[in-house]
């Protein structure tokens, strides 16, 4: 007798799809928020890794664009975008106090700072990336030079990378001298950012 198929494991919790990881992004993110405005002792390390890893996932992952279908009568998935809007909300929000607080980049804390680096390498590749990917496929010319900056885009990220982890290891100043790690931090997210749209 034939073993009957097994069928898909069900959501945890039983929650819409991605429920789970939205509400502690938005809980990390709230916390992270928290520590930033009401406590002087600075983020913890956790905290901001933590937030880091939730940009990476909702800005740098396109696999979270892509939610799994839907059979009739089930809930309808959780979807990222809001999950994405209520952090760029929030990050945005933060920043807009900081600056009317302090109208320089002096008055932004370096947890701050370094969390709004990670985002905006992402936003920066994004944009890039679909302005030239929006019309690629109209004609070859356009096919052409779209291929031609995913080329680019690709050997300048491998070529900086290299450099600027070689800098960091050895300890030499180079060209980016005294900011290296930003400099890799911005690299880094450009390139994932701009392989959400080049897919």
């Amino acid at each position: 007798m034939a073993t009957p198929p097994v069928g898909q494991l069900p959501e945890p919790l039983r929650l819409p799809h991605g429920s789970v990881r939205g509400a502690i992004a938005i809980v990390v993110a709230a916390a992270y928020g928290y520590v930033l405005l009401f406590q002087k002792a600075g983020v913890p390390t956790v905290l901001v890794n933590a937030v880091v890893v939730v940009i990476a996932f909702y800005f740098g992952s396109r696999a979270t664009s892509t939610p799994p279908t839907v059979p009739p009568g089930q809930p309808a998935p959780h979807h990222p975008r809001l999950v994405r809007i209520l952090l760029f909300l929030g990050f945005a929000g933060l920043t807009a106090w900081f600056l009317v607080h302090d109208p320089s980049l002096a008055g932004i804390p370096t947890a701050l700072l370094a969390v709004l680096e990670v985002l905006g390498g992402y936003v920066l590749g994004a944009t890039a990336s679909w302005l030239v990917h929006r019309r690629a496929h109209e004609s070859h010319v356009r096919h052409r030079l779209a291929t031609i900056f995913r080329d680019v885009v690709a050997a300048g990220a491998l070529g900086l990378t290299a450099y600027t982890c070689f800098a960091l290891v050895t300890s030499q100043q180079g060209v980016f001298a005294g900011r290296a790690e930003q400099t890799l931090s911005l690299v880094v997210t450009f390139y994932f950012g701009s392989r959400v749209i080049g897919h």
